[in-house]
């Protein structure tokens, strides 16, 4: 039989070192020598704290390199360990070194894994014929009695500094996570070949990727203050087969950044917040504002929450009303990724620039926000959003199927009333 020893972490990603591979109930990843190297000697001296300097003679036996490059594969390796905090996994003992205290040696049978794999997915596949059958059945009249309850998302959170930058990446999985942080270099790689350097500073960058888009939000941050300098956030959203697009917008040093461009209707209720928005795909780039609405309620933590979205005309440029939606807003501070866990229950939801059916066909990465709140509505449920950083009217608002965005407040709404953060 084919047996081989894995060692399986408390974050349930397990490392087969005889194949350099780091396994997970779904995916599969490869470390460079250097990872592996390093990840080895920690497991086999996991007894006995390991100095910097073992590290690197281990993971470099044939150069010379500084602790940058040890503490860039520690940081590689934290995320594709699947490290939620860090020390999860690879422990830092101050002014010594690094350790790791918990894991547990298996030994795998691959024939027989093969065989329960195949298996597996009959069972997988028999109850999903089954689900589908009693979803059938109670679904119908189930969807009337409440809205279907979900819970937050957990999501890999990431920061590292690039330059004079400091970028958060935020995914679900670790492919997510390598390709974001690939995507990143290769645009710095990319303005250091063309100016010499690198030509984005100062700046505190988000990045989101989801299996259907890519999502990212920046601003420009004051040294003095720490915080996003006025009329230098924007945000865009992405389908995957463009993120070309983007990365040519951001080497050119094109104008990235929002127009102070409002729009109102005849009669606007207080309180107001404005969202500037940026789509590209096969269509090209196409704007968007929002005008949000909230109201507190007689119920603590929980408003009134609307939202009229319009889109630019590509010929005109002039803005269309694109739909308009209404819901509870619940805010919740308490056990949260994040400064806030946002609970959004659905009222409303109305279409005004075209019809939802033909949204599937059209394929436009614009219509996606839109199109996953208006599945929300029809299928009664409940969706969060989460505030990833404040200031004073400016808050960043971030959701798994919406992506990153900033939040203009022009007067004291509750989100404003989140403690602010510092941007790094």
């Amino acid at each position: 039989m084919a047996n081989i020893e894995q060692i399986k972490f408390r974050t349930k990603v397990c490392f087969i070192a005889s194949q350099g591979i780091l396994k997970t109930s779904e995916s599969t990843l490869k470390l460079n020598l250097s990872e592996q190297y390093i990840l080895s000697y920690l497991i086999e001296n996991h007894n006995t704290p390991v100095t910097k300097d073992d590290l690197l003679k281990v993971g470099w036996p044939d150069r010379i390199v500084t602790e940058a490059s040890l503490f860039q594969v520690i940081r590689a390796l934290r995320v594709k360990l699947n490290e939620k905090n860090k020390g999860d996994v690879i422990e830092t003992l101050p002014r010594v070194g690094y350790q790791i205290r918990e894991f547990t040696r298996e030994h795998v049978d691959l024939n027989q894994r093969k065989v329960s794999n195949i298996i597996s997915k009959i069972n997988k596949k028999t109850l999903f014929s089954i689900g589908i059958l009693i979803t059938t059945l109670f679904g119908s009249w189930a969807w009337y009695l409440s809205p279907s309850q979900t819970e937050p998302t957990h999501f890999l959170i990431e920061n590292e500094n690039m330059g004079t930058n400091n970028i958060t990446f935020i995914t679900t999985n670790l492919e997510q996570q390598l390709d974001l942080r690939n995507k990143v270099k290769a645009i710095f790689a990319q303005q250091i070949n063309q100016h010499e350097k690198i030509t984005t500073t100062d700046k505190k960058i988000y990045l989101y990727k989801s299996d259907d888009f890519y999502s990212i939000a920046w601003c420009q941050i004051s040294l003095e203050t720490k915080q996003c300098k006025p009329m230098t956030d924007f945000s865009y959203k992405i389908a995957p087969d463009e993120w070309h697009k983007f990365t040519q917008l951001i080497i050119g040093n094109k104008k990235i950044f929002h127009e102070n461009n409002c729009i109102l209707p005849e009669s606007t209720p207080d309180p107001l917040s404005i969202v500037y928005r940026s789509y590209i795909d096969n269509y090209g780039m196409i704007s968007k504002i929002s005008n949000f609405y909230i109201s507190p309620t007689d119920k603590s933590n929980i408003f009134d929450y609307s939202k009229v979205s319009f889109i630019a005309d590509k010929k005109t440029g002039r803005y269309q009303a694109l739909s308009l939606s209404a819901e509870s807003l619940t805010i919740n501070q308490k056990d949260s990724q994040f400064i806030a866990t946002l609970k959004i229950t659905p009222k409303v939801f109305h279409w005004a620039y075209q019809n939802n059916a033909n949204l599937n066909q059209n394929k436009a990465v614009i219509f996606s926000d839109d199109d996953s709140e208006s599945n929300s509505y029809k299928n009664n449920t409940v969706y969060y959003n989460y505030i990833v950083a404040a200031q004073k009217r400016l808050q960043l608002i971030f959701g798994k199927n919406s992506g990153l965005y900033w939040l203009h407040s022009n007067k004291n709404i509750p989100l404003t009333l989140m403690q602010s953060t510092n941007y790094q």
